[in-house]
C-alpha cells in the first residue's frame, strides 16, 4: 500500500494522523507516494477603488509620456486629459423566466380501472379506488341494457396502478402513468377495434386520453371518446345520472330514440 492509499483510508476511519514508530518484521519498506499539487488559487475579482487609490493612480499616470498613455488606451490621441474610472464591480444577472421551468406533477395515488367490451361497439374504460365496495357491475349492465347492448359479447379486465409495489424506490410518477395507460389504451383499442371509448372518471380521463378532451365528445382516428363521471361517482351523487343520460342521447340517438 502506498502513502496516498494509506492517508485515504485513515481518512475514512476519522484518524487524523498516524506515523508507525517502527517498521514491523517482514513488513516491506515504505516507500513515499507523489502527492497531488495542490491547485493554483483562484483568481480574486477586483475590489472597488476608493477615493485614495483614484487619487495615488492618477499622480501615477500623470507622470506617465502622454504617447505610452495614448498606446495603453488610457489617453486619447490629441487631448491632455486623463481620465481614470474605477472598474465597474456590479454585474447585471438576467432575471430567470419562470414559464420555462418544468413543474414536477406528483405522484398519483393508487388506482385501479375497470375495463368493459361491448361487442365491437364500446369499451368503457372506469376509474374505481381499490377497497371501494359498490355495485358499480349493476349500474353498467343497466346502462347498457337501455342502450340494446346488453346482449353483446362482453370481455372484461383490469388495470391497476402502479403496476408493482416497489416500497424501496421512487413512487411511479403522473408522466410514467400517463404513459403506461394511454399506451395500454391505444392497444386494447387495436386489437379488439370499437367505435366508442368511454372515460368514466378522473384517473381514466388523466391518464387514459389518447386526446385533448376538449369537448364531452371527441374523436380519435373515427372513434367517438365520450368524458363520463366514473360509475362510483354515479352511485354517490345520483343526481349526476341525468346529466350522463343527457349525453348518451346526444352521442346515441338512434340507441335511445325509444326511451
Amino acid at each position: 500500500m502506498n502513502e496516498l492509499q494509506r492517508a485515504e483510508y485513515l481518512s475514512v476511519m476519522g484518524v487524523v494522523s498516524y506515523v508507525p514508530r517502527f517498521l514491523l518484521p517482514h513488513a516491506p519498506a515504505p516507500r513515499q507516494a507523489e502527492l497531488p499539487q495542490e491547485p493554483a488559487p483562484e483568481s480574486r475579482a477586483p475590489e472597488a477603488i476608493g477615493p485614495a487609490a483614484v487619487t495615488e493612480l492618477t499622480v501615477a499616470v500623470s507622470a506617465t509620456p502622454a504617447a505610452q498613455l495614448a498606446d495603453l488606451g488610457i489617453l486619447e490621441p490629441g487631448t491632455s486629459k486623463t481620465t481614470v474610472r474605477a472598474p465597474d464591480t456590479q454585474k447585471t444577472v438576467p432575471a430567470r423566466d419562470l414559464s420555462d421551468t418544468p413543474r414536477t406533477e406528483p405522484a398519483p395515488a393508487p388506482f385501479v380501472l375497470s375495463c368493459w367490451w361491448l361487442g365491437g361497439e364500446l369499451l368503457a374504460v372506469d376509474s374505481r379506488e381499490p377497497g371501494a365496495a359498490l355495485p358499480v357491475e349493476a349500474l353498467f349492465n343497466n346502462i347498457a341494457r337501455a342502450l340494446g347492448w346488453h346482449q353483446l359479447p362482453r370481455e372484461q379486465d383490469r388495470l391497476r396502478w402502479p403496476l408493482a409495489e416497489n416500497r424501496f424506490g421512487p413512487a411511479a410518477s403522473a408522466a410514467e402513468a400517463r404513459d403506461t395507460c394511454s399506451a395500454w389504451l391505444e392497444a386494447a383499442s387495436a386489437r379488439r377495434p370499437v367505435k366508442s371509448i368511454w372515460l368514466m372518471g378522473r384517473q381514466a380521463r388523466d391518464f387514459c386520453a389518447p386526446v385533448s378532451l376538449e369537448n364531452t365528445i371527441n374523436d380519435w382516428k373515427g372513434i367517438r371518446v365520450l368524458a363520463m363521471p366514473s360509475l362510483s361517482e354515479l352511485l354517490q351523487q345520483p343526481e349526476r345520472k341525468r346529466d350522463v343520460w343527457q349525453l348518451l342521447r346526444q352521442a346515441y340517438p338512434e340507441q335511445t330514440r325509444a326511451q
